[in-house]
């Protein structure tokens, strides 16, 4: 199946295989790998400074010569941004460079702020390689093998189903939709039997073992579990490590910081892609310490000691598993829950995601489910005069796509998502 893969790099103007294969042979040299990683941020630094219009005046101060000797220092003189910043000063942030393919993303799944901005194919490139990579160490997943997914909006990978289909065929990928599950699944129990790997939303798995109890039982070659994109509660690993007697591996990732990172069978944080991304880490003025990313593979939007919302620390002490890699360690998630429905199926907080990137006003919000299955949308907006306008149209797209549930709009008072008590998406529904 790496003919797949390879067709996909093709048609996506990637090389996802190529990086993983420079990846392996850079795996365990600790001396090849500081070597390329300062080459890396240096040569990133050098391009924005010849060709970005929000850094070119902060880097113009400093010599070529000064960067390449010492990329790190100058790093830590930039100025720290935020979404915020990256918004205000898009026409400056992003510089299209001639020949170096980007495309457009947006998050705020687990934030619950919207935000659009654009990564290099390169980005992505090195992005999956490092995914194919983690898989491999810690399950002897080689690329091309089968695997199952099952998530929702931020694990898709084009918007148009057709396209999206002829993608996971090639990339050997049988992809259950986890943002709206029901006792109607009937998945391919062929496609499952050859899977040697499950990727996915931790609450969905669960979900899906709940409404099909007999679903592990349909996997013959499966090697472990990957969790992604929520915060995975210790309950929560233990009832799937237990229904498919395998491990569970969480990843952690910010698609617009460049991170990736994946634990080990130690299981005492996540070791990142240092190699293509600076991590640091920043005492904040309420005692916090938040995570700074630096994307070295973001020319054309550049993302520059980046605060991308998570709460975490980072260690280069050594692993016990023996990896030279650093790691993310304290890591604080936000835990986003299912949403009930009256006849007992299940809607993924991240199927809310794509209905509220249809309001660009709306830029911040969180959701509640009461026990009697009624649903508050709190929303804060950018223009807080339109709220009532935005309120009826959300509520009408809402119950358009949600039938069975009532909602009421309000507006959000306070919006702090470091506060670790902040959940996204609440539901008190038994």
């Amino acid at each position: 199946m790496k003919t797949g893969l390879r067709l996909i790099d093709i048609a996506r103007g990637t090389d996802i295989l190529g990086k993983y294969k420079e990846l392996v042979r850079l795996w365990d040299n600790k001396i090849l790998l500081e070597e390329a990683r300062k080459q890396n941020l240096a040569g990133f630094l050098l391009a924005i400074r010849s060709n970005n219009r929000f850094y070119s005046p902060l880097l113009s101060k400093y010599s070529p010569d000064e960067i390449n000797e010492n990329p790190l220092k100058i790093l830590g003189e930039m100025p720290v941004i935020d979404k915020n910043t990256l918004s205000e000063n898009l026409h400056l942030v992003f510089s299209p460079i001639k020949g170096v393919a980007y495309q457009l993303k947006k998050t705020g799944g687990s934030t619950g702020a919207p935000f659009r901005y654009y990564v290099d194919k390169e980005h992505l490139s090195w992005m999956w390689a490092h995914n194919y990579l983690f898989w491999h160490s810690n399950c002897g997943y080689n690329p091309g093998d089968p695997f199952v997914t099952i998530a929702g909006n931020s694990l898709r990978t084009v918007n148009r189903k057709f396209l999206e289909n002829i993608y996971h065929r090639l990339q050997n990928n049988y992809f259950l939709r986890g943002d709206m599950i029901d006792s109607d699944l009937r998945p391919n129990r062929r496609k499952l039997n050859k899977a040697v790997l499950i990727y996915g939303y931790p609450s969905s798995i669960l979900n899906i073992i709940k409404v099909m109890p007999e679903f592990p039982s349909y996997f013959s070659c499966l090697q472990a579990i990957f969790t992604t994109s929520e915060q995975l509660l210790p309950s929560v690993r233990s009832r799937i490590e237990e229904a498919f007697n395998k491990p569970v591996f969480d990843i952690y990732g910010a698609n617009d910081g460049g991170i990736l990172g994946c634990e080990c069978p130690v299981h005492q944080g996540y070791h990142y892609n240092f190699l293509n991304c600076f991590a640091e880490a920043m005492t904040t003025v309420e005692g916090f310490s938040e995570l700074l990313l630096t994307n070295t593979n973001s020319l054309n939007y550049p993302f520059v000691r980046y605060q991308v919302g998570d709460i975490g620390n980072i260690t280069t002490d050594r692993c016990g598993c023996g990896s030279v890699w650093p790691r993310i360690i304290d890591l604080k998630g936000r835990t986003r829950e299912m949403i009930r429905k009256p006849d007992g199926s299940a809607v993924h907080g991240s199927y809310f995601n794509k209905i509220l990137f249809d309001f660009p006003q709306v830029d911040a919000y969180r959701i509640v489910q009461e026990a009697d299955y009624s649903v508050k949308v709190h929303i804060h907006l950018k223009q807080m005069q339109l709220f009532d306008k935005m309120a009826a149209e959300l509520a009408a797209t809402l119950y358009k796509h949600l039938p069975e549930l009532t909602f009421a709009i309000e507006q959000m008072q306070e919006y702090n998502p470091t506060n670790s008590k902040f959940k996204l998406i609440e539901s008190h529904v038994n």
